[in-house]
Protein backbone atom coordinates (compact mmCIF):
# COMPACT_ATOMS: atom_id res chain seq x y z
CA UNK A 1 0.00 0.00 0.00
CA UNK A 2 2.72 2.33 1.18
CA UNK A 3 4.75 1.25 -1.89
CA UNK A 4 1.65 2.09 -4.40
CA UNK A 5 1.20 5.69 -2.61
CA UNK A 6 5.47 6.72 -3.51
CA UNK A 7 4.93 5.29 -7.25
CA UNK A 8 2.22 7.91 -7.32
CA UNK A 9 3.95 10.24 -6.08
CA UNK A 10 6.80 9.42 -8.68
CA UNK A 11 4.70 9.54 -11.30
CA UNK A 12 3.16 12.94 -10.68
CA UNK A 13 6.73 14.35 -10.11
CA UNK A 14 7.99 12.68 -13.43
CA UNK A 15 5.25 14.02 -15.44
CA UNK A 16 6.44 17.79 -14.11
CA UNK A 17 9.90 17.35 -15.13
CA UNK A 18 9.46 15.97 -18.71
CA UNK A 19 6.96 18.90 -19.12
CA UNK A 20 9.27 21.32 -17.08
CA UNK A 21 11.70 20.64 -19.42
CA UNK A 22 9.58 20.77 -22.66
CA UNK A 23 8.44 23.96 -21.27
CA UNK A 24 11.88 25.55 -21.01
CA UNK A 25 12.68 24.91 -24.23
CA UNK A 26 9.77 25.76 -25.93
CA UNK A 27 8.87 29.10 -24.15
CA UNK A 28 12.06 30.80 -25.88
CA UNK A 29 14.38 32.71 -23.94
CA UNK A 30 13.59 36.58 -23.06
CA UNK A 31 9.96 35.24 -23.88
CA UNK A 32 9.15 34.56 -20.07
CA UNK A 33 8.17 37.58 -18.70
CA UNK A 34 10.88 39.60 -16.14
CA UNK A 35 13.90 37.63 -17.06
CA UNK A 36 16.34 40.91 -17.33
CA UNK A 37 14.59 41.65 -13.84
CA UNK A 38 15.05 38.86 -11.85
CA UNK A 39 18.71 38.41 -13.90
CA UNK A 40 19.37 41.94 -12.03
CA UNK A 41 18.09 41.03 -8.59
CA UNK A 42 20.46 37.86 -8.67
CA UNK A 43 23.23 40.01 -9.71
CA UNK A 44 22.61 42.20 -6.57
CA UNK A 45 21.81 39.60 -4.26
CA UNK A 46 25.75 37.75 -5.65
CA UNK A 47 27.39 41.42 -5.77
CA UNK A 48 28.18 41.06 -9.25
CA UNK A 49 27.34 44.79 -11.06
CA UNK A 50 26.24 44.99 -14.72
CA UNK A 51 25.64 40.75 -14.11
CA UNK A 52 22.23 40.81 -16.05
CA UNK A 53 24.16 43.09 -18.44
CA UNK A 54 26.20 41.10 -19.56
CA UNK A 55 24.54 38.31 -19.77
CA UNK A 56 22.18 39.71 -21.76
CA UNK A 57 24.66 41.68 -24.55
CA UNK A 58 25.72 37.80 -25.02
CA UNK A 59 22.75 36.19 -26.21
CA UNK A 60 21.68 37.68 -29.53
CA UNK A 61 18.34 37.34 -29.70
CA UNK A 62 15.01 39.65 -30.97
CA UNK A 63 13.29 40.07 -27.53
CA UNK A 64 10.61 42.89 -29.11
CA UNK A 65 10.71 41.43 -32.40
CA UNK A 66 8.41 38.59 -31.08
CA UNK A 67 7.38 39.82 -27.27
CA UNK A 68 3.12 41.18 -27.60
CA UNK A 69 3.77 40.25 -31.25
CA UNK A 70 1.73 36.64 -31.93
CA UNK A 71 2.66 36.87 -35.51
CA UNK A 72 6.53 37.18 -35.15
CA UNK A 73 8.31 33.45 -34.89
CA UNK A 74 11.61 32.72 -33.46
CA UNK A 75 14.04 32.98 -36.21
CA UNK A 76 15.63 29.63 -36.20
CA UNK A 77 19.03 30.50 -37.36
CA UNK A 78 19.32 33.12 -34.58
CA UNK A 79 18.30 30.73 -31.75
CA UNK A 80 20.94 28.22 -33.51
CA UNK A 81 23.58 30.62 -33.30
CA UNK A 82 23.21 31.85 -29.63
CA UNK A 83 23.20 28.02 -28.75
CA UNK A 84 26.91 28.12 -29.98
CA UNK A 85 28.25 31.79 -29.27
CA UNK A 86 30.93 32.41 -26.95
CA UNK A 87 29.82 34.49 -23.53
CA UNK A 88 31.39 38.42 -24.28
CA UNK A 89 31.90 38.24 -20.14
CA UNK A 90 34.82 37.26 -18.57
CA UNK A 91 34.37 34.65 -16.61
CA UNK A 92 36.21 35.87 -13.26
CA UNK A 93 33.84 38.93 -13.29
CA UNK A 94 30.64 37.19 -13.23
CA UNK A 95 31.69 35.38 -9.73
CA UNK A 96 29.95 35.91 -6.66
CA UNK A 97 31.67 38.44 -4.75
CA UNK A 98 29.39 38.84 -1.86
CA UNK A 99 26.69 36.69 -0.75
CA UNK A 100 23.04 38.84 0.48
CA UNK A 101 20.49 37.36 2.11
CA UNK A 102 18.19 37.97 -1.45
CA UNK A 103 19.71 35.41 -3.07
CA UNK A 104 17.30 33.13 -1.16
CA UNK A 105 14.70 34.17 -3.70
CA UNK A 106 16.26 32.88 -6.75
CA UNK A 107 18.57 30.34 -5.20
CA UNK A 108 18.01 27.02 -7.42
CA UNK A 109 17.94 29.39 -10.53
CA UNK A 110 21.36 31.19 -9.00
CA UNK A 111 23.19 28.10 -8.54
CA UNK A 112 22.63 26.61 -12.05
CA UNK A 113 23.50 30.12 -13.65
CA UNK A 114 26.89 30.13 -11.44
CA UNK A 115 26.97 26.85 -12.43
CA UNK A 116 26.76 27.10 -16.29
CA UNK A 117 29.73 30.42 -15.83
CA UNK A 118 31.75 28.14 -14.28
CA UNK A 119 31.74 25.71 -17.15
CA UNK A 120 32.17 28.20 -19.76
CA UNK A 121 29.17 27.29 -21.77
CA UNK A 122 27.60 29.92 -24.04
CA UNK A 123 25.24 32.54 -22.38
CA UNK A 124 22.15 30.83 -23.23
CA UNK A 125 22.62 27.89 -21.54
CA UNK A 126 24.28 29.64 -18.55
CA UNK A 127 20.42 31.03 -18.81
CA UNK A 128 19.41 27.07 -19.62
CA UNK A 129 21.21 25.95 -16.36
CA UNK A 130 19.22 28.21 -14.45
CA UNK A 131 15.94 27.42 -15.38
CA UNK A 132 16.81 23.40 -15.41
CA UNK A 133 18.08 24.17 -11.76
CA UNK A 134 14.99 26.16 -10.75
CA UNK A 135 12.86 23.44 -12.35
CA UNK A 136 14.50 20.69 -10.47
CA UNK A 137 13.86 22.33 -6.73
CA UNK A 138 10.25 22.89 -7.68
CA UNK A 139 10.06 18.96 -8.83
CA UNK A 140 11.91 17.94 -5.20
CA UNK A 141 9.60 20.28 -3.09
CA UNK A 142 6.16 19.10 -4.87
CA UNK A 143 7.27 15.78 -3.98
CA UNK A 144 8.13 16.24 -0.38
CA UNK A 145 4.61 18.39 -0.77
CA UNK A 146 2.27 15.12 -2.32
CA UNK A 147 4.21 12.93 0.54
CA UNK A 148 3.39 15.16 3.11
CA UNK A 149 -0.20 15.90 1.96
CA UNK A 150 -2.78 13.30 4.01
CA UNK A 151 -6.10 14.47 1.64
CA UNK A 152 -6.52 16.26 -1.48
CA UNK A 153 -3.22 14.89 -3.14
CA UNK A 154 -5.29 15.11 -6.54
CA UNK A 155 -6.11 18.48 -6.51
CA UNK A 156 -2.36 18.92 -5.64
CA UNK A 157 -0.83 17.20 -8.36
CA UNK A 158 -3.48 18.77 -10.57
CA UNK A 159 -2.82 22.51 -9.85
CA UNK A 160 1.51 22.16 -9.72
CA UNK A 161 0.59 20.29 -13.30
CA UNK A 162 -1.44 23.83 -14.34
CA UNK A 163 0.46 24.87 -17.54
CA UNK A 164 1.25 28.64 -15.94
CA UNK A 165 2.92 26.90 -12.80
CA UNK A 166 5.41 24.95 -15.13
CA UNK A 167 5.82 27.58 -16.69
CA UNK A 168 7.10 29.72 -14.11
CA UNK A 169 8.71 26.80 -12.59
CA UNK A 170 10.57 26.56 -15.64
CA UNK A 171 12.29 29.95 -15.27
CA UNK A 172 14.45 31.95 -13.78
CA UNK A 173 11.50 33.91 -12.09
CA UNK A 174 11.23 33.61 -7.99
CA UNK A 175 7.73 32.06 -8.50
CA UNK A 176 9.88 28.75 -8.82
CA UNK A 177 11.12 28.87 -5.07
CA UNK A 178 7.79 30.67 -4.02
CA UNK A 179 5.28 28.29 -5.69
CA UNK A 180 6.65 24.92 -4.28
CA UNK A 181 7.02 26.58 -0.76
CA UNK A 182 3.77 27.66 -0.81
CA UNK A 183 2.73 24.15 -1.62
CA UNK A 184 4.68 22.39 1.06
CA UNK A 185 3.64 24.52 3.57
CA UNK A 186 0.07 24.52 2.88
CA UNK A 187 0.76 20.23 3.05
CA UNK A 188 2.84 20.34 6.19
CA UNK A 189 -0.09 22.14 8.01
CA UNK A 190 -2.67 19.62 6.94
CA UNK A 191 0.24 16.84 7.84
CA UNK A 192 0.55 18.79 11.42
CA UNK A 193 -3.30 17.85 11.64
CA UNK A 194 -3.65 14.57 10.81
CA UNK A 195 -0.83 12.25 10.52
CA UNK A 196 1.75 13.97 13.33
CA UNK A 197 0.84 12.42 17.03
CA UNK A 198 2.50 14.88 18.71
CA UNK A 199 3.55 18.77 17.47
CA UNK A 200 7.48 19.18 18.83
CA UNK A 201 9.89 21.77 18.57
CA UNK A 202 11.44 20.26 15.45
CA UNK A 203 7.80 20.49 13.49
CA UNK A 204 7.50 24.35 14.76
CA UNK A 205 10.83 25.05 13.50
CA UNK A 206 10.36 23.38 10.21
CA UNK A 207 7.18 25.23 10.17
CA UNK A 208 8.82 28.74 11.12
CA UNK A 209 11.31 28.23 8.16
CA UNK A 210 8.98 27.27 5.77
CA UNK A 211 6.62 30.24 6.76
CA UNK A 212 9.42 32.66 6.86
CA UNK A 213 10.81 31.83 3.77
CA UNK A 214 7.59 32.56 1.96
CA UNK A 215 6.89 35.66 3.77
CA UNK A 216 10.58 36.79 2.92
CA UNK A 217 9.76 36.10 -0.71
CA UNK A 218 6.61 38.01 -1.06
CA UNK A 219 5.25 39.29 2.59
CA UNK A 220 1.30 39.30 1.53
CA UNK A 221 1.51 35.30 1.01
CA UNK A 222 2.37 35.23 4.75
CA UNK A 223 -1.17 35.04 5.42
CA UNK A 224 -1.01 31.50 4.61
CA UNK A 225 -0.13 31.31 8.37
CA UNK A 226 -3.51 31.33 9.48
CA UNK A 227 -3.65 28.05 8.56
CA UNK A 228 -2.30 26.68 12.22
CA UNK A 229 -5.42 27.69 13.45
CA UNK A 230 -6.75 24.10 12.46
CA UNK A 231 -3.62 22.35 13.97
CA UNK A 232 -5.43 20.68 16.96
CA UNK A 233 -3.81 22.25 20.76
CA UNK A 234 -3.93 18.48 22.49
CA UNK A 235 -1.18 17.71 19.72
CA UNK A 236 1.12 20.58 20.78
CA UNK A 237 3.83 19.94 22.76
CA UNK A 238 6.57 22.27 22.53
CA UNK A 239 9.76 21.65 25.08
CA UNK A 240 11.43 24.86 25.38
CA UNK A 241 13.27 23.36 28.26
CA UNK A 242 12.29 26.47 30.45
CA UNK A 243 8.52 25.95 30.11
CA UNK A 244 6.21 23.43 28.10
CA UNK A 245 3.95 24.98 25.09
CA UNK A 246 1.37 22.55 25.57
CA UNK A 247 -2.90 22.82 25.09
CA UNK A 248 -3.11 23.75 29.35
CA UNK A 249 -0.51 26.38 28.55
CA UNK A 250 -1.98 27.90 25.56
CA UNK A 251 -5.57 28.15 26.83
CA UNK A 252 -3.77 29.64 30.06
CA UNK A 253 -2.76 32.43 27.79
CA UNK A 254 -4.29 32.76 25.04
CA UNK A 255 -5.97 36.23 26.30
CA UNK A 256 -2.33 38.02 27.27
CA UNK A 257 -0.29 36.47 24.65
CA UNK A 258 -3.01 37.48 22.06
CA UNK A 259 -3.17 40.84 23.51
CA UNK A 260 0.38 41.12 23.34
CA UNK A 261 0.47 40.20 19.87
CA UNK A 262 -2.02 42.42 18.80
CA UNK A 263 0.06 45.44 20.67
CA UNK A 264 3.10 43.80 18.69
CA UNK A 265 0.80 44.03 15.26
CA UNK A 266 0.27 47.91 15.74
CA UNK A 267 3.70 48.62 16.88
CA UNK A 268 4.76 46.68 13.71
CA UNK A 269 2.38 48.59 11.49
CA UNK A 270 3.58 51.77 13.03
CA UNK A 271 7.15 50.95 12.62
CA UNK A 272 6.95 49.38 8.74
CA UNK A 273 3.90 52.72 8.51
CA UNK A 274 5.52 53.56 4.87
CA UNK A 275 5.92 50.10 3.73
CA UNK A 276 4.02 49.96 0.22
CA UNK A 277 1.72 47.02 1.80
CA UNK A 278 0.67 48.98 4.93
CA UNK A 279 -0.38 51.91 3.39
CA UNK A 280 -2.32 50.11 0.63
CA UNK A 281 -4.08 48.18 3.45
CA UNK A 282 -4.71 51.58 5.17
CA UNK A 283 -6.10 53.30 2.66
CA UNK A 284 -8.42 50.69 1.63
CA UNK A 285 -9.33 50.34 5.42
CA UNK A 286 -10.28 54.34 5.77
CA UNK A 287 -11.81 54.13 2.05
CA UNK A 288 -13.74 50.69 3.21
CA UNK A 289 -16.52 51.85 0.49
CA UNK A 290 -14.61 53.10 -2.44
CA UNK A 291 -12.61 49.74 -1.62
CA UNK A 292 -15.45 47.28 -1.97
CA UNK A 293 -16.24 49.27 -5.58
CA UNK A 294 -12.62 48.77 -6.46
CA UNK A 295 -12.25 44.85 -5.26
CA UNK A 296 -15.62 44.01 -7.23
CA UNK A 297 -14.72 45.80 -10.34
CA UNK A 298 -11.70 44.57 -10.48
CA UNK A 299 -13.74 41.26 -10.53
CA UNK A 300 -15.77 41.65 -13.07
CA UNK A 301 -13.40 43.18 -15.35
CA UNK A 302 -10.54 41.16 -15.12
CA UNK A 303 -12.46 37.39 -14.49
CA UNK A 304 -11.87 35.80 -17.71
CA UNK A 305 -8.15 36.77 -18.16
CA UNK A 306 -7.49 35.94 -13.71
CA UNK A 307 -9.17 32.40 -14.63
CA UNK A 308 -6.86 32.41 -17.99
CA UNK A 309 -3.80 32.95 -16.70
CA UNK A 310 -4.00 31.33 -13.69
CA UNK A 311 -4.30 27.76 -16.15
CA UNK A 312 -2.18 29.40 -18.58
CA UNK A 313 -1.34 32.27 -21.00
CA UNK A 314 2.37 32.00 -21.65
CA UNK A 315 5.01 34.28 -22.98
CA UNK A 316 4.45 37.94 -22.02
CA UNK A 317 0.62 37.29 -21.76
CA UNK A 318 0.39 37.08 -25.52
CA UNK A 319 -0.40 32.94 -25.91
CA UNK A 320 -3.38 32.23 -23.93
CA UNK A 321 -5.55 28.99 -23.84
CA UNK A 322 -8.68 29.43 -25.24
CA UNK A 323 -11.02 30.30 -22.43
CA UNK A 324 -13.38 26.97 -22.90
CA UNK A 325 -10.28 24.96 -22.27
CA UNK A 326 -9.50 26.86 -18.95
CA UNK A 327 -13.26 26.66 -18.29
CA UNK A 328 -13.14 22.82 -18.62
CA UNK A 329 -10.38 22.47 -16.72
CA UNK A 330 -11.59 23.69 -13.86
CA UNK A 331 -14.82 22.32 -13.67
CA UNK A 332 -12.47 19.08 -13.37
CA UNK A 333 -10.67 20.08 -10.85
CA UNK A 334 -14.05 21.22 -8.76
CA UNK A 335 -15.00 17.72 -9.56
CA UNK A 336 -11.60 16.27 -8.58
CA UNK A 337 -12.26 17.89 -5.11
CA UNK A 338 -15.39 16.11 -4.60
CA UNK A 339 -14.19 12.05 -4.90
CA UNK A 340 -12.74 10.38 -1.71
CA UNK A 341 -11.01 7.45 -0.97
CA UNK A 342 -11.26 5.26 1.77
CA UNK A 343 -8.46 7.01 2.99
CA UNK A 344 -10.50 10.28 2.99
CA UNK A 345 -12.95 8.63 5.57
CA UNK A 346 -10.33 9.20 8.13
CA UNK A 347 -8.92 12.27 7.80
CA UNK A 348 -11.75 15.11 7.52
CA UNK A 349 -12.11 18.68 8.21
CA UNK A 350 -15.18 20.05 10.19
CA UNK A 351 -16.72 23.31 9.78
CA UNK A 352 -14.58 25.28 11.57
CA UNK A 353 -11.72 24.21 9.40
CA UNK A 354 -13.26 24.40 6.76
CA UNK A 355 -14.13 28.29 7.86
CA UNK A 356 -10.46 28.75 8.20
CA UNK A 357 -9.50 27.55 5.35
CA UNK A 358 -11.98 29.67 3.22
CA UNK A 359 -11.17 32.37 4.99
CA UNK A 360 -7.51 32.32 4.74
CA UNK A 361 -8.33 31.82 0.86
CA UNK A 362 -10.62 35.29 0.77
CA UNK A 363 -8.14 37.18 2.86
CA UNK A 364 -5.32 36.48 0.14
CA UNK A 365 -7.25 36.97 -2.62
CA UNK A 366 -8.19 40.19 -1.46
CA UNK A 367 -4.65 41.24 0.01
CA UNK A 368 -3.22 39.95 -3.51
CA UNK A 369 -5.44 41.97 -5.30
CA UNK A 370 -4.93 45.04 -3.20
CA UNK A 371 -1.13 44.96 -3.43
CA UNK A 372 -1.45 45.58 -7.14
CA UNK A 373 -2.87 49.13 -6.42
CA UNK A 374 0.30 50.55 -5.61
CA UNK A 375 1.04 49.51 -9.58
CA UNK A 376 -2.22 50.66 -10.90
CA UNK A 377 -2.00 54.25 -9.14
CA UNK A 378 1.16 55.19 -10.53
CA UNK A 379 1.01 53.91 -13.90
CA UNK A 380 -2.44 55.77 -14.28
CA UNK A 381 -0.83 59.12 -12.00
CA UNK A 382 2.57 58.73 -13.59
CA UNK A 383 2.36 56.47 -16.79
CA UNK A 384 5.21 54.24 -15.01
CA UNK A 385 5.23 51.87 -11.40
CA UNK A 386 9.35 52.87 -11.18
CA UNK A 387 7.82 56.79 -11.14
CA UNK A 388 9.31 57.98 -7.88
CA UNK A 389 6.00 60.20 -7.54
CA UNK A 390 4.35 60.38 -4.29
CA UNK A 391 0.46 59.98 -3.93
CA UNK A 392 -2.07 60.13 -1.06
CA UNK A 393 -3.46 57.13 -0.89
CA UNK A 394 -7.05 57.73 -0.01
CA UNK A 395 -7.57 60.35 -2.26
CA UNK A 396 -5.60 57.76 -5.49
CA UNK A 397 -8.05 55.41 -5.19
CA UNK A 398 -10.36 57.61 -6.46
CA UNK A 399 -8.39 58.05 -9.15
CA UNK A 400 -8.57 54.13 -10.39
CA UNK A 401 -11.30 52.72 -11.90
CA UNK A 402 -10.09 49.28 -10.76
CA UNK A 403 -7.21 47.44 -9.68
CA UNK A 404 -4.95 46.29 -12.91
CA UNK A 405 -1.60 44.49 -13.48
CA UNK A 406 -3.37 41.60 -11.48
CA UNK A 407 -2.56 37.73 -13.05
CA UNK A 408 -3.64 34.87 -12.36
CA UNK A 409 -0.52 33.25 -11.29
CA UNK A 410 -0.11 35.69 -8.42
CA UNK A 411 -3.31 33.36 -7.13
CA UNK A 412 -1.11 30.27 -7.96
CA UNK A 413 0.18 29.68 -4.50
CA UNK A 414 -3.33 29.32 -2.31
CA UNK A 415 -5.82 28.85 -5.16
CA UNK A 416 -5.73 25.02 -3.41
CA UNK A 417 -7.48 25.90 -0.28
CA UNK A 418 -10.63 26.53 -2.63
CA UNK A 419 -10.81 23.07 -3.40
CA UNK A 420 -9.50 21.36 -0.29
CA UNK A 421 -12.19 23.11 1.80
CA UNK A 422 -14.76 21.58 -0.59
CA UNK A 423 -16.23 18.31 0.94
CA UNK A 424 -15.78 14.84 -0.32
CA UNK A 425 -18.89 13.27 -0.81
CA UNK A 426 -18.63 10.78 -4.11
CA UNK A 427 -16.74 7.69 -3.80
CA UNK A 428 -14.73 6.64 -6.47
CA UNK A 429 -12.69 3.44 -8.22
CA UNK A 430 -8.84 4.80 -6.98
CA UNK A 431 -7.27 3.24 -10.68
CA UNK A 432 -9.78 4.61 -12.91
CA UNK A 433 -9.83 7.88 -11.53
CA UNK A 434 -5.57 7.81 -11.83
CA UNK A 435 -6.61 6.64 -15.19
CA UNK A 436 -8.95 9.42 -16.39
CA UNK A 437 -6.54 12.17 -14.10
CA UNK A 438 -3.89 10.74 -16.02
CA UNK A 439 -5.36 11.09 -19.81
CA UNK A 440 -6.67 14.60 -19.23
CA UNK A 441 -3.28 15.38 -18.33
CA UNK A 442 -1.60 14.00 -21.11
CA UNK A 443 -4.48 15.92 -23.59
CA UNK A 444 -3.74 18.83 -21.95
CA UNK A 445 -0.58 19.26 -22.43
CA UNK A 446 -1.00 18.00 -26.34
CA UNK A 447 -2.68 21.01 -26.97
CA UNK A 448 -0.34 23.22 -24.61
CA UNK A 449 2.40 22.61 -26.78
CA UNK A 450 0.93 22.84 -29.64
CA UNK A 451 -0.05 26.10 -29.07
CA UNK A 452 3.45 27.18 -28.12
CA UNK A 453 4.77 25.31 -31.35
CA UNK A 454 2.56 27.32 -33.37
CA UNK A 455 3.34 30.58 -31.64
CA UNK A 456 6.85 30.04 -31.27
CA UNK A 457 8.43 28.19 -33.45
CA UNK A 458 6.20 27.41 -36.79
CA UNK A 459 5.95 30.33 -39.29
Amino acid sequence: MECKGKSKEIMVTFLILIMGLMMAFMVPTWETPDEYTHLWMIGDSIGVDGFADKITDSIELQQERIEFHPEEKVDIKEQKDSMVESPKYVRSEMLPKAIHISVIKHLPATLGIILGILLGVPAYWVMQFGEIFSLIFYVYICYLSLKLMPIKKEVMALLMLFPMAIQQASSINYDAVLLPMCYLFIAFIFYLKFEKEEIGIRQFVIAMLIWCVITYIKMPYGLLGMLVFIIPLKKIKINLHIVVVDENLIRKCRIPVGILMAVGFVGAVYVFRNNQYIQVVYGFVREWKRGIYLLTATGSTWTDFLMTSTVGNFGWLDTPMLFSVVIVIFVVLAFVSLLRSDRNVEYKLDRKDRIVVLMTFILLCILITMSLANHTIKVILFGSEQSSMTYEIREALYQIPYIGGLQGRYYLPFVSLLFIAIPECVKVDERKKRLVLGALEIVMYIYVFGLLVNRFWIA
